[in-house]
């Protein structure tokens, strides 16, 4: 049986002849029609015969997310502050000492209320933490934690490229601009490693993701950590269609009190047949990639 993946691979060879035919007779049209809005797609080298592995982390009503390729480690968020040591456990079980990118989506207990236990446990090359800034206990230990560690948290610079571990390749492709609301000034971070894309939404909602639509990003991915938990606010149909996932990743905790994920967004899934995986009934949740297809487990 044929899966979105193959449907996908398929569908963009036939198209690459077509478009190219296209171009080449309204070159001058083409390019002034997407010159000023449009983005490269993110690219990689070959794969080199070692997997990605990204694993969505269960930490109950948060987010944390390991990605680790070789000796290459990479963490966004890691939970509230009750999850800090869970997600220090989680590191030293599968071997990680040192994380060459640490990313702080945004200012929320429940994304960066672990970073202080991560920071003081491990080593970290790059800290990563959007501009805006919160007046809290919570955000003020990250910036302590950073502080005696000699570090200061960057903000990226958004559609370019980071490269890692030779062609594992990172791109930071929000916040575009400045928004009031700090949801929507989350970190949104592609990932590609060979064929295979993975996009990490933060709490993103459906203002950052038009914007990024506007953009004119090629965000179509296989694996989508769905903004916000699967809120209602964001994953609209629009993205979604645009983004096209196999698979969905919400991260959320049992009985949570806000009903994530909301059946508006359960739906929305459902009818674009992407395969959806929850931390709250699954626990953490691992993607495997080897550059040409992504699989699956649930611990």
């Amino acid at each position: 049986m044929v899966n979105k993946q193959q449907k996908r691979a398929v569908i963009r060879q036939l198209l690459i002849p077509v478009f190219l035919i296209i171009a080449a007779v309204l070159y001058r049209p083409v390019i002034g029609l997407f010159s000023e809005n449009a983005t490269d797609t993110i690219h990689t080298g070959a794969p080199d015969g070692r997997d990605l592995i990204v694993s969505y982390l269960d930490v109950g009503q948060g987010d944390a997310t390991l990605i680790s390729k070789g000796d290459f480690h990479m963490l966004i968020d890691a939970g509230n502050n009750q999850k800090g040591e869970t997600v220090v456990g989680d590191l030293q079980k599968l071997g990680v000492n040192k994380l060459d990118v640490l990313v702080g989506t945004h200012p929320d207990s429940d994304h960066i209320g672990g970073l202080d236990d991560v920071i003081y446990a491990v080593s970290v090359d790059t800290v990563y933490m959007p501009e805006m800034q919160k007046k809290t206990k919570t955000y003020q230990d990250v910036l302590t934690a950073l502080k005696k560690a000699g570090k200061k948290a960057e903000m990226p610079e958004m559609g370019k490229s980071y490269t890692y571990d030779s062609n594992v390749v990172v791109r930071f492709l929000s916040p575009v601009k400045k928004y009031s609301d700090s949801n929507d000034n989350s970190l949104v971070v592609q990932l590609a490693y060979g064929k295979n894309r993975f996009l990490f939404m933060g709490d993103a909602e459906e203002t950052a993701e038009e914007d990024m639509l506007q953009k004119g990003y090629d965000l179509e991915c296989d694996v989508l950590k769905l903004g916000h938990h699967g809120s209602y606010t964001a994953t609209s149909q629009a993205f979604l269609q645009r983004v096209n996932p196999t698979y969905g990743i919400i991260s959320c905790g049992r009985d949570n009190s806000y009903g994530h994920p909301h059946a508006e967004v359960i739906s929305r899934l459902e009818d674009e047949d992407v395969q959806v995986y929850r931390t709250d009934t699954m626990g953490t949740i691992t993607a495997r990639s080897n550059g040409e297809n992504v699989t699956i487990s649930t611990k």
